[in-house]
């Protein structure tokens, strides 16, 4: 996010003409000779100096010519801000020992300012700015002069001593020097990791004692794609992936680093893939189509029940080409199939990492689809053949990619503001069951850019990621702005302190953040797998349901999905922590422990829907939305679930949220207190009166129709919604409060969590107050319970936690020393809470 005070980058007319010089100071330690010459240009005019000695060169002005040239580069082209780079060289230069050459570099603009800066080269090139501040005055100086002058401030009030940074949870940041002054580079990192990162993106060898001397005892490095892209199925591949991995940490062994200080690598950035081009492609492709026969058998399918009479006949296929239920088969399972073997490939990718490296070396797979959708029909992205009927994007499901072991850190970014703060939570709960699927960590990428407007919200951010369990952050990054622009937040000068704040408070309980572990919630919601296949098939050519860099859970999408968002929203905010478990995992027996199970996907596989009603005769609690469960995998009518409900829907529900502001309000709801609005369709439910399950009328809407059923179900039951109550929840919200969306209806919230409390489900914090998460860590010394108060004010709170021995002291990050009280396994502290803090509890 572009600062308000800071133009737009310039054009031609408004830079100055401006003129350098440089005099030499020192060649390797002595001062130079007075016969001894040296070679002086500027870039952008083609008229050089030559000088001797200690004494000043001649001036070298710019030229109309040579600005019209630097403007033209990629890094001013590319810069929304005032600033435009150059620089100078100077010649020889000495490349042992190191630094060879000191000198003064004096720069002046026209009828302005001068200014006069020291350089110590390792090469050539000094970089050189122009900028324009606040106060539209045009500076000039080196990329040094610059630094002290703009940043330096910023960063020093934000500056943590070593002792408050955080050492064992990995933050990863990058430093991009542009020029050979190793004032410019060693400064720019100093800054830079005085506000917590421990891990650094690789620099120049000559410059590892540098970053060493910082505090870095980690690097880091990444890679857009591993050989293949997102697919390969050639029979050398390990080989391959082998020596892909070997060449990349080369460089930074020659440099003086060793595989143990390798922090982690990120092996991929926002894989995704098209189609129908991925289907001509596997279907040209004898191994692909191999993999694709071998996956079908595996799952039982034959060449008749998916409409051909040899495998021969069998190839992937796209959403126009099915036209019964053996090809709807065959559709299902192809766009099933590329999402899985993507996973097995960046399987692989991660195992040679490990070979090379390390086991378990944090491996990070970046997503960018923040629903983890696998399937987006339609035109979507720069599909070079969007106007193709069966148009899509791919990309992983996230929990399938756990399950196949995908990598060693599964990961996403965040492309959004402290106001959507609370969405971290959302990510990294849907991150960490994927990790627990695959016994792997879970990491972030995080974006201070576009961060700052609170002034506790970039803490709030990592305090969210480290408190659900992420060991592994990498931040996209700092820069300078000049050298990689329209990617950076150097100039986002107001991130820096809340940053640091968060770094601080991670560093303080790092004892116990770092070894805790969440405990597996009683409390599940399901993640649609399914049904984003069958979404908008209505349509030939669809409009965009867009997940691929969509930061907006509630628009751009279908009402399913926003309202699986707004139901997390109300358990977050009534510090219940979520189990996002796939389709799998509900015919599998670690299910049984779940207590609620939250469902809104209108399609289940038979098996899964038949594990479910097992699982609720059991005694478990069944909570569904309008339109859930109606079909089965492939899209045909299922029974299962709205039989066992003891109701009938007089249509499906399958509401499209293009644009938020698509929910409108629909009607009413009548609780025990209040009338509640309704936001998006309802469903018109018949209650059956012949059955075994019989259902009771809980609620209404205003207009007397069922608004919400009750059905006993063996030893357990069933909650039917005929409406979306997590969306509705969502709307609610109309308010803001100190950059936080407040206003959210307590009535809302109440009936979505109820069914949690009524089923006696054991949580492991209790909080006083609501809109305060507390996501639980727990290790061998303690809990660690961060507390996240997303309701914009301060408050007082009680915070009861279950501890698993007797506590024998309990301190805040932010307070120190808490007194408490122990009853039994419940530890409960009272303190005032601001926007974030960390209780640590010692055994």
């Amino acid at each position: 996010m572009r600062p308000a005070l800071l133009p737009a980058a310039p054009a031609a007319k408004d830079v100055p003409n401006y003129r350098v010089r440089v005099r030499i100071l020192s060649v390797q330690g002595k001062a130079p000779a007075p016969t001894q010459q040296f070679d002086f240009s500027l870039t952008g005019n083609p008229q050089g100096a030559r000088f001797s000695g200690p004494a000043w060169s001649n001036w070298i002005p710019s030229t109309r010519a040579g600005i019209d040239q630097i403007l033209a580069t990629y890094n001013n082209a590319n810069n929304p801000f005032w600033q435009v780079t150059t620089g100078l060289s100077v010649t020889p230069v000495a490349v042992a020992p190191f630094p060879s050459v000191k000198l003064q570099v004096q720069s002046a603009i026209e009828g302005g300012e001068v200014s006069t800066t020291p350089a110590e080269l390792f090469g050539p090139t000094v970089g050189l700015i122009l900028w324009q501040s606040a106060d539209k005055k045009i500076h000039i100086d080196t990329y040094t002069g610059h630094g002290r002058r703009v940043y330096d401030q910023a960063l020093k009030a934000a500056f943590l001593p070593e002792n408050q940074r955080p050492k064992k949870i990995l933050f990863g940041e990058r430093y991009i020097g542009s020029d050979n002054d190793v004032l410019s580079w060693h400064e720019g990192i100093k800054r830079l990791c005085g506000i917590g990162f421990n891990t650094l993106h690789p620099v120049p060898a000559a410059l590892t004692s540098t970053v060493r001397a910082a505090g870095i005892r980690k690097i880091w490095g990444a890679v857009y794609n591993p050989p293949g892209y997102a697919f390969n199925f050639t029979p050398q591949r390990h080989t391959e992936f082998v020596k892909f991995v070997q060449d990349q940490i080369a460089p930074q062994l020659a440099s003086g680093w060793t595989k143990e200080e390798i922090g982690f690598w990120v092996t991929s950035d926002e894989p995704g893939w098209y189609y129908p081009a991925r289907y001509d492609e596997f279907n040209k492709d004898p191994a692909a189509l191999a993999a694709f026969h071998s996956y079908l058998r595996a799952r039982g399918l034959t060449p008749a029940a998916l409409g051909k009479s040899d495998w021969n006949q069998v190839e992937l296929i796209g959403r126009q080409q099915y036209r019964d239920l053996p090809s709807r088969r065959l559709f299902y399972w192809s766009n099933r199939f590329l999402p899985w073997a993507s996973a097995r490939f960046f399987g692989e990718v991660a195992k040679a990492y490990e070979e090379v490296i390390r086991p378990k070396v944090p491996v990070l797979v970046n997503f960018n689809n923040f629903m983890g959708l696998a399937y987006q029909p339609g035109p979507v992205g720069n599909n070079n053949q969007g106007s193709n009927p069966n148009a899509a994007m791919g990309q992983h499901d996230w929990l399938e990619f756990g399950r196949e072991r995908g990598t060693t850190a599964i990961a996403t970014e965040d492309w959004f503001g402290d106001d959507m703060a609370p969405q971290w939570s959302f990510y990294a709960s849907r991150l960490r069951a994927a990790s627990e699927l695959g016994q792997v960590g879970m990491g972030a990428l995080v974006i201070p850019r576009v961060s700052g407007q609170r002034p506790a919200g970039m803490a709030q951010k990592l305090l969210a990621l480290v408190g659900h369990g992420a060991k592994t952050i990498q931040f996209f990054t700092y820069g300078p702005e000049y050298a990689f622009p329209g990617n950076c937040y150097s100039e986002n000068l107001a991130v820096f302190k809340p940053l640091a704040t968060g770094m601080r408070l991670v560093a303080k309980a790092e004892d116990l953040l770092f070894p805790g572990k969440m405990k597996t919630s009683p409390v599940a919601i399901l993640t649609p797998q399914s049904s984003p296949l069958w979404d908008l098939e209505e349509y030939k050519n669809p409009p965009r349901i867009i997940d691929g860099t969509n930061p907006y859970m509630d628009a751009g999408r279908m009402g399913y999905m926003v309202e699986m968002h707004g139901l997390f929203l109300a358990l977050q905010h009534s510090a219940i922590p979520v189990r996002f478990v796939d389709e799998q995992k509900l015919t599998e027996p670690d299910f049984q422990s779940t207590k609620v199970l939250y469902v809104t996907a209108p399609e289940l596989p038979a098996e899964a829907a038949e594990g479910v009603l097992r699982w609720v005769q059991k005694g478990g609690t069944l909570v569904m939305a309008a339109g859930t469960a109606g079909f089965d995998r492939y899209h045909q009518p299922l029974q299962t679930l709205e039989q066992a409900a003891g109701v009938r829907p007089a249509a499906p529900i399958r509401m499209p949220a293009f644009q938020y502001a698509d929910a409108k309000v629909t009607g009413q709801l009548t609780s025990t207190t209040t009338a509640l609005p309704v936001f998006g369709e309802r469903e018109k439910l018949e209650l059956l009166t012949r059955g075994a399950n019989q259902a009771r009328l809980a609620l209404r809407f205003t207009d007397g129709t069922p608004a919400l059923t009750e059905t006993k179900v063996g030893k357990g039951r069933i909650l039917r919604f005929a409406c979306y109550p997590g969306l509705s929840y969502r709307h609610s919200a109309t308010e803001n409060t100190n950059g936080l969306p407040s206003g959210f209806s307590e009535g809302w919230r109440q009936l979505i969590v109820q069914p949690v409390r009524d089923a006696g489900a054991e949580l492991p914090v209790h909080v006083s107050k609501p809109l305060v998460e507390a996501p639980a860590l727990y290790s061998s010394t303690g809990v660690a319970v961060t507390l996240l108060n997303w309701r914009g004010t301060a408050q007082e709170v009680r915070v009861t936690v279950a501890a698993d021995r007797p506590v024998r002291r309990v301190q805040s990050a932010e307070r120190g020393p808490l007194r408490f009280q122990q009853s039994g396994n419940k530890v409960t502290v009272d303190l005032p809470l601001g926007d974030v803090d960390v209780l640590q509890m010692y055994y």
